[in-house]
């Protein structure tokens, strides 16, 4: 039987809670991200229910950072300036289309906790800022970045809060014969 274990404020009950557990368990990762769930949902192996259980977590996640951000919304600001300056960066130096591309290939990666956030990073639409989180917690930003024609090293700085340093990791992405990004190697620094 599976407890709580002190959830109640993120989860309805109990058996929501053992629902998402089962998740948990196929992907090693506490929450899957929003593209497993739909590729779970339209493969036939979650039901409707529990999709939108799962995507319930999804949306009060995004509904806490936006209460937090109308709250402080001088900080909020700062953020979004710091994540656009950020965003800047990167896609004047290697071009928007690669950055995407980057975090798209990183959104699949098994046990990396920012990909929940990197769902809908091919979508051209959205800003590129969203993605990066330079200050706060969690954190996600690129420290560097070396681009070769068929190899890509990334160094990131992800995760974190006030009490936990962040994780940095170096991703190497190779592309594969359809020239598309793979996720090759991935160390701890």
């Amino acid at each position: 039987m599976l407890s709580c274990l002190g959830h109640e404020s993120r989860f309805a009950n109990c058996r929501e809670h053992a629902k998402l557990a089962r998740f948990a368990m196929i992907t090693l990762d506490p929450v899957p991200t929003p593209q497993q769930l739909f590729r779970w949902f339209d493969s036939g192996r979650i039901t409707r229910e529990e999709f939108r259980t799962a995507m319930a977590v999804h949306t009060n996640e995004i509904i806490e950072e936006m209460e937090q951000a109308h709250a402080n919304p001088l900080v909020a600001k700062f953020n979004e300036l710091m994540n656009r300056r950020e965003a800047w960066k990167w896609s004047r130096k290697h071009g928007e289309a690669l950055i995407r591309e980057i975090l798209y290939v990183l959104m699949d990666e098994e046990r990396f906790t920012p990909a929940r956030w990197l769902w809908n990073a091919a979508h051209p639409h959205i800003p590129l800022s969203c993605f990066f989180r330079t200050r706060g917690t969690p954190m996600l930003r690129f420290l560097e970045m070396n681009v070769r024609p068929q190899i890509i090293t990334v160094l990131i700085e992800h995760g974190g809060s006030e009490t936990l340093q962040p994780t940095r990791e170096q991703f190497t992405l190779r592309r594969n014969r359809q020239t598309r990004l793979m996720v090759e190697r991935r160390e701890l620094m």
